[in-house]
C-alpha cells in the first residue's frame, strides 16, 4: 500500500512540473492597439500630396481596408504613395491582420494637381 501511495504522489508531482512549464512558456498573443480603426481615413501629410501636375498623382487606398472592402480613397504624389502606405500601416495595422467589410467604396473620381496639391475629384 505503501509504494502505491509513493507512486500517485510521484504521478502527481510529474503531472504538477508539466503543468508549471506548461503555463510558464505559455506567451500570449498581444493584439495590437491601433490608434485608427481598419477603415478610419487616414490624412496623408502635406509632403504626400505635393505635385505639379495632374500624372504626378495617383489614387490609393486611405485606409488599412481597399475601398472595395469598406476603406477609403485619396490622392498623393505617385513618388510618395509606398512611404504614406507605411503610414497607414503604423497608424492602423496591416489589412491581413484584420477584417475588413464587405462594403464596396470604390468611386470612379480620379486624381488632380490644383494649386500643386493632389486631389481626388
Amino acid at each position: 500500500m505503501r509504494i502505491f501511495t509513493m507512486i500517485i504522489l510521484g504521478l502527481m508531482l510529474i503531472f504538477l512540473a508539466v503543468v508549471f512549464f506548461v503555463q510558464e512558456s505559455y506567451v500570449p498573443t498581444e493584439k495590437n492597439q491601433y490608434k485608427y480603426s481598419p477603415t478610419e481615413f487616414i490624412e496623408p501629410i502635406e509632403r504626400f500630396l505635393k505635385c505639379f501636375e495632374d500624372s504626378d498623382c495617383i489614387k490609393v487606398r486611405g485606409s488599412v481596408c481597399p475601398p472595395s472592402s469598406g476603406g477609403t480613397e485619396v490622392c498623393v504624389d505617385k513618388d510618395f504613395f509606398q512611404e504614406y502606405l507605411s503610414e497607414i500601416e503604423k497608424k492602423a495595422g496591416r489589412e491581413n491582420e484584420i477584417e475588413c467589410p464587405e462594403i464596396y467604396l470604390v468611386s470612379n473620381k480620379t486624381c488632380s494637381c490644383i494649386e500643386n496639391t493632389c486631389v481626388l475629384m
